[in-house]
C-alpha cells in the first residue's frame, strides 16, 4: 500500500472526473481550499477536510459487487 499525499488524492479524484466544486462540497470547504491542497499551498488542512478527501479517494478503489440474477 502506498501512502499518497492529499494533493495526490485530489489529483486522482480530478482524474476520475470529479470537479473541484464536487470535492469541496463533500469535504465541507471552499473550492479554493481544494485547489490549494492540490497545488501544495495547504499541506495540513483541517482534520474534517483531510478525512473527507481520504474517504472520497478510498471510494474510487472499492470493488464493485456483481449483482446475482434470480433463478
Amino acid at each position: 500500500m502506498t501512502n499518497l499525499t492529499l494533493a495526490e488524492k485530489v489529483e486522482a479524484l480530478l482524474a476520475a472526473k470529479m470537479t473541484y466544486r464536487a470535492i469541496a462540497e463533500r469535504a465541507g470547504c471552499d473550492t479554493s481550499t481544494v485547489f490549494r491542497i492540490k497545488n501544495g499551498a495547504v499541506v495540513n488542512p483541517s482534520y474534517a477536510v483531510g478525512s473527507a478527501i481520504d474517504l472520497m479517494h478510498s471510494e474510487l478503489h472499492k470493488p464493485v459487487k456483481a449483482k446475482r440474477k434470480a433463478a
